[in-house]
């Protein structure tokens, strides 16, 4: 999500405008969750671009868009139509999120750049000709809320898969082999191991966390200590949708 400058707001107008309490506003700094900005006599203020991007909840927006079984219209910024459009995005996500968490989390915003970019990639090298109706990803980010969300309307993970294992038995078998298998021969790219490069960076660094679902299935890797887990669902996701938490 683009940085903008907007309108300094206090707290008691930036209550207001989440529908929360100042007390609320107030715990949600000390925690983490939604940081204020001082003057120099030390004053709250907030930037009113960022608390109505706050206001968005791109979890819901991205679920939504990837299970109906009519795509809503997504916002310009959230969609990307081609690959080139999602490179060129992901490296200035990289880049603010360089600024944004400092040079002891550098390494951090590089490990979240290749995270979101192996799963964006996946969307379109296994779908790319092969769209069922809307092609390309939802993708969006939120510092404040230290998630990164993507997700497509593909053919999912089963289907592509299939190809070349033609006896998966479901869509939990299908994340178990995308996450720990090596797998070649795959159409159009002949790699197919972009998920495990996700696994293993999410498993190794404490500070990344994944839920991540195709068909009926959902893989999850926690933030701290975290190993793969992959378990099925009630809900049916018609491509990919991933959130990935720091």
């Amino acid at each position: 999500m683009e940085q903008k400058i907007g309108q300094k707001i206090r707290i008691g107008e930036a209550a207001k405008l989440l529908g929360v309490s100042i007390k609320t506003l107030r715990n949600w700094e000390k925690s983490g969750k939604l940081r204020a900005l001082r003057t120099v006599g030390g004053q709250r203020y907030y930037n009113e671009e960022v608390l109505k991007r706050y206001r968005i909840n791109i979890e819901t927006l991205g679920l939504v868009w990837t299970s109906s079984e009519q795509a809503p219209t997504l916002p310009e910024e959230y969609y990307c139509d081609r690959q080139d459009r999602f490179t060129s995005r992901l490296s200035k996500m990289g880049s603010l999120f360089s600024q944004s968490l400092g040079q002891k989390s550098e390494r951090l915003a590089s490990l979240l750049t290749l995270v979101a970019g192996e799963i964006g990639d996946n969307s379109f090298a296994h779908n790319i000709g092969n769209w069922p109706d809307v092609a390309g990803i939802f993708y969006a980010y939120d510092f404040e809320k230290r998630l990164i969300v993507l997700a497509d309307r593909g053919r999912g993970i089963q289907a592509t898969l299939k190809k070349v294992r033609p006896n998966i038995f479901d869509d939990k078998e299908a994340l178990q082999i995308a996450f720990t298998e090596i797998v070649s021969g795959r159409a159009p790219e002949q790699r197919g191991n972009g998920l495990k490069v996700v696994r293993q960076v999410a498993e190794k660094d404490n500070a990344i966390g994944l839920n991540f679902r195709s068909g009926t299935a959902l893989a999850e890797i926690p933030q701290i200590g975290g190993q793969l887990k992959i378990k099925m669902t009630e809900k049916n996701v018609r491509g990919v949708y991933a959130i990935i938490k720091f």
